[in-house]
């Protein structure tokens, strides 16, 4: 081999490896920008994310857009989020494969039970395979691979969120952080809606009965009536006032007789459908909506809250009490044509049965001649 083959060998061999090098680099260079866009793609969303979450007031929305944000931070085909009360009962359960099975709905069970209890992350790549899933639903056969972590507040879980089947891969470490930090910014939000709901309860209801409150019900008295209106149906409203109250409360003192307003709360609440309206109207009077009931349906139900009342035995410092009630009803528009008509119709009536003997209940056309 002569010098020049030699020198031109070695050259081409420089040459390979400076090529070699500067592939490698190339390489090097267009994963780096991939692993930066990606990052900037991840910290986009999760912005938007914590922006929409912290502006949003709505429960049901922000369930939604967590779901939706996870299935775009993971690229998962379906995600879904559970959350839970202070007993760790399921108070919402939303997901993107349909209703919820079985006991999920309403209590912690399987891999979601672990993961609220030991406060852990579940990842697996075949649940099939996996132990932990033993006993999965079977009426979700296309579930592959879980990722499940759980949301924490102060210390205490409130619930969990999963992501399902990552979209051509499996899920991996980066998933998990970003789940995690999904699920950080998530709590604190939902954390912020539900305090956001304690305060409109607290303006909106009782105090003591934890009733409707006067304010709310005036609010809702003239809704209901707008819309028996637009469709033509019946409203009826019972003005309840609870007998002797003043008697009761100078005989065994104001704690007895919260006690009693208490009571008389939970038998209407017992007493009614789920469309009707309880309220606490003042002092010892409350108030009843029955939308779309007439009045022939508004005395059953009067009725039958009385009787339920004189029959609640009550027991104070020894003694055995019960209390009555005295009902005035008033139907819409039979009776009146307007919120305020209404109202005082059914007063009307109220004082008709407490002038006429107390523990009963009596109609505005009764005391208006039957017209």
């Amino acid at each position: 081999m002569t010098p020049l083959i030699v020198i031109l060998l070695t050259l081409f061999a420089i040459l390979l490896v400076l090529l070699v090098s500067l592939f490698n680099k190339m390489r090097s260079k267009e994963k780096s920008i991939n692993e930066q866009q990606r990052i900037i793609r991840e910290l986009g969303i999760l912005n938007e994310l914590s922006a929409s979450l912290h502006t949003s007031l709505d429960k049901e929305s922000v369930l939604e857009m967590i779901i939706d944000k996870a299935r775009s931070l993971l690229k998962s085909e379906h995600a879904a989020i559970l959350l839970i009360d202070e007993s760790r009962r399921v108070t919402d359960f939303l997901t993107t494969m349909g209703p919820p099975p079985g006991e999920c709905k309403t209590k912690l069970v399987g891999t979601f039970k672990k993961v609220v209890n030991e406060l852990t992350t579940i990842r697996t790549d075949d649940i099939q395979a996996d132990p932990a899933f033993s006993g999965f639903p079977q009426e979700h056969p296309q579930i592959k691979s879980v990722l499940m972590v759980p949301m924490i507040l102060r210390g205490e879980p409130i619930g969990v969120i999963v992501a399902v089947n990552k979209k051509n891969d499996q899920f991996n470490d980066n998933d998990e952080d970003l789940i995690l930090n999904l699920a950080f910014h998530s709590s604190l939000a939902i954390e912020k809606v539900q305090f956001h709901r304690e305060i409109l309860k607290m303006a909106s209801t009782d105090g003591l009965t934890g009733l409707n409150n006067h304010r709310t019900f005036q609010e809702r008295l003239q809704q209901e009536i707008e819309r028996a209106r637009r469709f033509d149906t019946p409203l009826s409203l019972l003005m309840i006032d609870i007998d002797r109250f003043k008697k009761f409360n100078d005989t065994y003192g104001h704690t007895q007789g919260d006690e009693v307003l208490k009571i008389i709360a939970g038998i209407l609440k017992d007493n009614v459908r789920s469309i009707d309206f309880v309220a606490r109207y003042g002092g010892e009077e409350f108030a009843v909506i029955l939308p779309q009931v007439d009045l022939e349906g508004a005395l059953v139900v009067a009725e039958r809250i009385r009787r339920s009342a004189e029959d609640y035995e009550l027991v104070f410092n020894g003694h055995k009490e019960r209390v009555t009630l005295s009902i005035g009803v008033a139907t819409y528009p039979d009776d009146a044509s307007n919120r305020e008509e209404l109202i005082d119709h059914a007063d009307k009536a109220l004082y008709l049965a407490k002038r006429t003997g107390r523990n009963r209940l009596c109609s505005f056309r009764e005391g208006n001649g039957g017209k």
